[in-house]
């Protein structure tokens, strides 16, 4: 941070457990990283959300439609991380007209079963899926998940998506640690474009595919990407001119500009809130 000056952070902390409309819970203690930076810092972003009937998440939408809203085509980003969410704006849309949810597995999976069965924390460059092949019956079973289908609004977890599936997949089908890797990968690519066709009903004026998180590193995943969505060019957010390792990082600070500003920072259409709401809470040092 040589030369550079802070005047205000937005902290989500890490998401330990989430439901729909029910609880959401993120850990880490602003009124410390406050303390040791001495700005204030704006968090708990979700409840507020919650408190008007909302699912708190995804938050990334609001900050797609900024980005977007002003573009002279329809678009469509999708956000990887431990569960994958997608924003569909079209030109000149309203935020209350923004369609956005999560569409079921990200990365979680896929970093649990390389936990799991390779011991390692990702299956970094793709090389464990790389050496297996695509069971189409372990594809189908999961593609059956009731979140996968479920109607937006709609937002999920590692408690539908994580180690508890995977351990279930493996004693039903008994896949090689390899082919289910593949096979998760091809998942989140499916469930992503399944959703794009069921719920955004503009998706034929789309042909670019805008994705960031975690999921472009995995040069299978974005190849599945392609294969899913026939035609379709799928580029990172570089497009937008945003680094894919750091859009959820600018989410937060525009989110902590929001709260600061008083300028409410959900979007009802994604979470199924019943009005626009102030975000989040501030930390002082």
């Amino acid at each position: 941070m040589s030369g550079r000056s802070v005047d205000l952070v937005g902290c989500h902390g890490q998401t330990v457990a989430h439901r729909d409309g029910r609880y959401t819970l993120q850990v880490g203690t602003s009124a410390h990283v406050s303390q040791a930076l001495n700005v204030p810092v704006v968090s708990n972003f979700r409840e507020a959300d919650m408190a008007v009937g909302g699912n708190g998440a995804p938050l990334m939408p609001f900050l797609d439609w900024l980005l977007c809203r002003g573009r002279s085509s329809a678009t469509i980003v999708v956000n990887i991380g431990g569960v994958a969410n997608i924003s569909a704006i079209r030109p000149g849309m309203t935020r209350t007209e923004v369609v956005g949810f999560d569409t079921g597995p990200g990365m979680g999976l896929i970093d649990e079963a390389a936990q799991l069965l390779f011991e390692d924390s990702v299956d970094r460059d793709g090389r464990y899926s790389a050496e297996g092949v695509i069971r189409e019956d372990v594809v189908a079973e999961l593609m059956a998940h009731p979140f996968i289908e479920k109607n937006p609004p709609k937002s999920t977890g590692r408690d539908e998506f994580g180690a508890v599936e995977v351990r279930r997949v493996l004693e039903a089908y008994a896949p090689s640690p390899a082919d289910l890797l593949r096979s998760l990968v091809r998942l989140t690519a499916r469930s992503i474009a399944s959703n794009v066709q069921r719920f955004v009903d503009f998706h034929a004026e789309v042909g670019t595919l805008i994705v960031s998180g975690g999921g472009v590193h995995h040069p299978q995943l974005m190849a599945d990407l392609a294969v899913e969505h026939p035609g379709w060019k799928v580029v990172t957010s570089a497009e937008l001119g945003i680094d894919p390792d750091f859009k959820e990082a600018l989410l937060m600070a525009v989110l902590a500009v929001a709260h600061v500003e008083r300028i409410p920072g959900n979007m009802p259409g994604v979470t199924g809130a019943r009005k626009p709401v102030i975000l989040g809470q501030i930390a002082t040092g």
